[in-house]
């Protein structure tokens, strides 16, 4: 096992940059949402219609209805042709659909989603969800907005003609309410909803076993995703999870909040947004309350000028370390379950610089701890967003395998074999 000492993180977290995706119409409704999970509460939701075939403009698109629909979660509620947005041999919505939040109410997610143009197989058609990476908490901040997804372009140059594929924006990013930074099981609903909502669009035909995939703030979604899939779609088989540079120890970036203002802030926006419990009173200053309000208001880069621009004490000493924030951060830490027997693909750089290796180190020794079949690979040069391209080429062929039946997962745990 790579040895490791937390002493040492803090200084490596100062340099912690979670971001890649900034860098980077038939009426017919389709088949239903599958089963899983609770429904949405009726007592806020109204009798499903089918889903909507939106062809307003863009800024309607993103209006949530009042009340929302009844349904399961991961029922699609509208969907939009990207005409400006396609990859070979598909067609690329824009959805709109059905989660629900980490404190059980019904809320609607957005994303991206892309439907073969083939015939289908008669056992239906395999099936990929891409968790993102750090753009920002702010709605304008959504891929789906933007219409660029990085990770969603390095999926799709390999599996656009066969897989359906999905994209979610997560929580609150395009849609009401704030963004629930790095908080795991939001991003796991909102991953997992985000390809049963797909599975609606016409002539999606999905089948039952679906790829996890995502770098980054992505790497720790897909891990999420991973370990909510069996109570919250057990319908699904997965089949891997690949798992890029994982933004994956929540503890790390309160503690050197001082160094990592602007994630900090992100991070400390995210989880107050999930638990009442969080006051924010306990962990940032007057100041920096005030400097939280810019979360709200620009993307990952304007949250990091006002973070670097505000002067004095911003955050409460130990504020962080201490509970409730303490225990809600570690809450969100990745692959402290294993829920299934499913591989699991980790790929991080060398030269990292950004999410520091430590970080990948304690997501391999947790799982390899719980049993879990890992492979580690360590990419010998590549910036943190550089190493994004061949981390992706070498996953998605690794998946390609997987949904052959060929597994050519090599466990690199210490015990394995």
């Amino acid at each position: 096992m790579r040895a490791t000492r937390l002493a040492a993180t803090t200084v490596a977290a100062a340099c912690l940059v979670l971001t890649l995706a900034s860098c980077s119409g038939s009426s017919d409704a389709g088949s239903a949402a599958p089963s899983g999970g609770d429904t949405a509460s009726s007592t806020t939701t109204a009798t499903a219609p089918a889903a909507e075939v939106y062809e307003g403009d863009e800024k309607g698109f993103y209006e949530v209805p009042q009340p929302l629909p009844e349904g399961p979660h991961g029922t699609l509620i509208r969907s939009q042709v990207m005409d400006d947005y396609t990859f070979d041999g598909a067609t690329t919505y824009r959805i709109m659909y059905l989660s629900e939040s980490v404190a059980g109410d019904p809320i609607a997610v957005t994303g991206m989603a892309t439907v073969p143009t083939a015939a289908a197989p008669d056992d239906g058609r395999p099936m990929i969800t891409i968790s993102h990476g750090t753009t920002g908490i702010a709605d304008q901040c959504s891929p789906s907005v933007t219409g660029q997804n990085a990770e969603m372009g390095l999926v799709e140059n390999a599996v656009s003609e066969e897989f359906l594929v999905a994209a979610t924006d997560y929580e609150g990013l395009g849609t009401p309410g704030r963004h629930p930074y790095l908080v795991g099981e939001s991003e796991g609903r909102s991953s997992i909803d985000a390809i049963l909502a797909a599975g609606q669009l016409p002539d999606a035909d999905p089948g039952t076993e679906l790829g996890i995939v995502g770098y980054s703030q992505g790497g720790h979604g897909a891990l999420w995703t991973n370990q909510v899939a069996a109570e919250w779609a057990p319908d699904l088989e997965v089949v891997g999870t690949f798992s890029g540079a994982p933004a994956s120890e929540i503890g790390v970036i309160l503690a050197a909040a001082d160094r990592v203002k602007g994630f900090a802030f992100m991070v400390i926006a995210g989880i107050n947004a999930s638990y009442p419990e969080a006051d924010l009173d306990a962990i940032l200053t007057p100041e920096g309350q005030e400097v939280l309000k810019s979360v709200d208001e620009g993307c990952v880069g304007d949250v990091f000028d006002a973070a670097g621009a505000a002067q004095g004490d911003l955050f409460v000493p130990d504020g962080g370390q201490s509970p409730p924030w303490s225990e809600l951060a570690a809450a969100q830490d990745a692959g402290t379950e294993k829920t299934n027997d499913a591989p699991i693909l980790l790929i991080h750089s060398n030269e990292d610089q950004t999410v520091p290796t430590f970080f990948i180190d304690q997501v391999e020794a947790r799982m390899c701890a719980n049993g879990q079949v890992v492979q580690r690979v360590d990419l010998p040069e590549g910036n943190h967003t550089k190493a994004a391209v061949p981390a992706y080429e070498q996953a998605m062929e690794w998946m390609q395998q997987l949904f052959a039946g060929n597994d050519t997962t090599q466990d690199t745990c210490p015990d394995a074999g």
